[in-house]
């Protein structure tokens, strides 16, 4: 273990990167911290990132750690202390100061001095500094101990067999509601509707039409066809209207009057016509598009 020295600040001009500074004080980039600075999405708070300097930082892993962040601007670069080309965590305040786990293990490293123009030298995380979060925030480069083996990895060139794309459903629906709607409500093809049929009855007074419309949703699903069962005891009005806003392709309706005629009413999403489906078809009702 490399002995601990004591912190200096030294003028470093134009030193803004950790490849000038390095070369200004001789001395390899894995000498250096380097300084990140971000805000949280979810509350606006200044997250100091420090990693080493020969390291690069993942953003994924940063991510896991601290949740979605963005830039941090000038502004709450000033406010937090420190100094954008010269910052290290150093006497700030109001930050979020997370560190790769690199860090603790590297001794007298060069970081910023929060002012224009200078660095500190010798700083040691523990003595000068601590953060909340320390964690492994890099990404990994040939060389580098394996964390399973200890052997060194070395880059290799692969075959990609599968990405990971992420789908909106929000933002999906929100787009086919606005391509497929009218007045009533949605009109979605069979294609895109989660449900091919919306089942519901009317009440009868010689009838049970309920039961008999159970009986039908589950030959509807023995054959392998989604149905929405509206059961309520609602007014058929208000099943209409339901039906019409939620907006399967295709509306079946269990009445008294149709039944007695061994019968279902049948009316397609987007037409106003009314068709009488025979029972003993029940299975093949049209599956419209």
């Amino acid at each position: 273990q490399e002995e601990v020295l004591p912190i200096q600040k030294v003028e470093t001009p134009n030193c803004n990167t950790i490849e000038s500074l390095a070369n200004f004080l001789n001395i390899p980039k894995e000498k250096t911290a380097k300084a990140l600075m971000f805000t949280r999405v979810s509350d606006n708070q200044f997250v100091f990132v420090v990693v080493r300097g020969d390291m690069t930082l993942s953003e994924a892993k940063l991510k896991n750690a601290v949740g979605e962040v963005k830039l941090a601007t000038a502004e709450s670069i000033s406010k937090s202390g420190a100094e954008a080309g010269y910052a290290s965590p150093i006497g700030l305040k109001d930050a979020l100061i997370v560190v790769d786990d690199l860090i603790p293990q590297s001794s007298n490293l060069a970081a910023g001095a929060n002012k224009f123009g200078y660095h500190f030298i010798n700083t040691n995380y523990g003595r000068d500094y601590q953060a909340e979060i320390v964690t492994d925030l890099v990404l990994a480069k040939a060389d580098d101990a394996c964390v399973n083996c200890g052997n060194k990895l070395s880059n290799q060139n692969a075959i990609v067999l599968k990405t990971n794309n992420e789908f909106h459903f929000e933002n999906i629906l929100l787009a086919l509601a606005e391509s497929y709607h009218d007045e009533k409500g949605l009109t979605f093809p069979k294609s895109f509707s989660p449900f091919d049929v919306y089942l519901m009855h009317v009440p009868g007074k010689t009838i049970n039409t309920k039961e008999r419309a159970e009986e039908i949703y589950q030959q509807l699903k023995n054959a392998g066809i989604s149905v929405l069962f509206d059961d309520r005891d609602e007014r058929a009005g208000v099943k209409f209207n339901d039906a019409d806003l939620i907006g399967c392709p295709v509306r079946i309706t269990v009445g008294e009057k149709a039944l007695q005629n061994g019968m279902v009413e049948l009316k397609k999403r987007t037409s106003q016509s009314l068709e009488l489906l025979e029972l003993k078809n029940i299975k093949n009702i049209p599956h419209f598009s």
